[in-house]
């Protein structure tokens, strides 16, 4: 089996749709002789901000010289970016040959009635690398939710980090703040410290306190008045946290309280045995980028793709633009499942001209139903039947001092990046 055919393989399973539950996965996993319970995991959930705690936790361990896995989703420009050991992907080859053992063993468990989906696939097949790779720890982002969440068979972890709860996936997860941080909450387990965002729901907070209670948890949320922002740019921002300041190289005020909850994590890690230092920390937030998060790819025009998709995201997204005061011109597309109305309000208080992407993804809206519901937000509202034509064009009329902004879904960013790098002058 070749990469190719492994990646038409692990996208075939996506029939299955997403499905969740342990009983597949745990099944599947004790067939490859459960290389989860070999490792070390931050174990990592939230609705917002998870990619962002993955990089930044993980470079703080790499910064000290530890081995560290990394599994997010969803990728951005390529699928081997969901697994990486120091930020190196899983090569073709690795990916293949995984999936190849692992085939069979899918085969047999469709026979008894038990039908892996891809999400729960990918999950063992992580397991099985960074076991093979020999990694101090691993960084493990939950896919959706958490009680439930394919990620979730791994014994107590080092730490659980739980980003921002909001409403999202309601239709899995439920409609109430307090039900989807129920869900988010179970990942966690006997022993395993909680660091909770410093700006977190009170109504989530007290929820996750009550589980953190009944499992033997300590859930801890650090305050977020301790921490001081001094300056907020397009390319990070500087804050205070107890004396001592700090440069972060994601944008938003969100990401220095990612940061602080990092900062918080350790004594964590160092009371589980390993050496960091918080110049390791200051250092690794200086040198952390993420693709598709405020993701500046051009300086003059000023152009910037972000997967903001839901609410809050877009919210974060909103305050960081308000520290730009350019004119500017928006592109996006979103999936229907959603809050596209509320999105788009959001959006329509920085621009007033929306040029409509589709996106590739059975869940996403089409150009045309996007417009539709733009329409009552924007001045102007313009549809197209490709990402590179919608781009094209609104480059076309792009002034140099102004810019560009795409957004509304991981999905769209990375084929947004993919065309921009060919739309875009030399040199940037």
């Amino acid at each position: 089996m070749n990469y190719e055919q492994a990646l038409d393989y692990i996208h075939s399973l996506s029939r299955h749709g997403w499905v969740l539950g342990l009983n597949r996965i745990t099944r599947l996993l004790a067939r490859v002789g459960n290389p989860q319970n070999r490792g070390k995991f931050l174990h990592i959930a939230g609705t917002n901000g998870k990619g962002s705690l993955v990089q930044l936790s993980g470079n703080l361990l790499m910064q000290a010289g530890y081995k560290v896995g990394k599994y997010t989703s969803p990728y951005v420009l390529e699928f081997r970016e969901r697994f990486t050991v120091n930020d190196q992907m899983i090569s073709e080859s690795d990916l293949a040959a995984w999936t190849a053992r692992l085939k069979p063993m899918v085969d047999k468990l469709e026979q008894e009635g038990v039908f892996i989906t891809e999400f729960e696939f990918i999950t063992v097949l992580a397991f099985c690398w960074f076991a093979q790779m020999g990694c101090d720890i691993v960084c493990l982002e939950v896919g959706l939710g958490g009680r439930f969440d394919a990620t979730n068979v791994i014994p107590s972890p080092v730490a659980c980090l739980m980003a921002s709860i909001s409403l999202d996936h309601t239709a899995i997860l439920g409609d109430t703040v307090e039900q989807i941080a129920t869900e988010k909450g179970g990942i966690l387990k006997p022993g395993a410290p909680a660091v909770l965002y410093p700006e977190m729901n009170p109504e989530a907070v007290r929820v996750l306190e009550t589980i953190g209670a009944q499992v033997g948890a300590r859930v801890f949320r650090p305050d977020p008045a301790a921490l001081t922002v001094l300056e907020e740019t397009p390319f990070g921002s500087r804050f205070t946290l107890e004396g001592k300041e700090y440069t972060i190289s994601l944008a938003g005020r969100h990401q220095c309280f990612h940061a602080q909850m990092v900062l918080a994590l350790l004594p964590i890690l160092q009371q589980a045995g390993f050496g960091v230092t918080q110049q390791d920390a200051a250092e690794a937030f200086a040198r952390t980028h993420f693709p598709g998060r405020f993701q500046v790819l051009c300086r003059r025009p000023f152009v910037v793709v972000d997967g903001a998709h839901n609410p809050e995201g877009v919210a974060g997204l909103k305050e960081i633009l308000s520290h730009i005061p350019c004119p500017k011109k928006i592109a996006a597309g979103m999936l229907g499942d959603k809050a596209v109305e509320e999105n788009l309000k959001l959006l329509a208080g920085q621009s007033d001209t929306l040029f409509c992407l589709p996106v590739d993804n059975p869940r996403a809206l089409s150009p045309k139903e996007l417009a539709a519901l733009a329409r009552p937000y924007f001045a102007r509202v313009a549809c197209f039947e490709t990402v590179e034509q919608g781009l094209a064009a609104a480059l076309e009329e792009l002034d140099p001092e102004e810019m560009l902004l795409v957004c509304g879904s991981f999905f769209l960013a990375g084929e947004a990046v993919a065309a921009l790098d060919s739309l875009l002058p030399e040199g940037k």
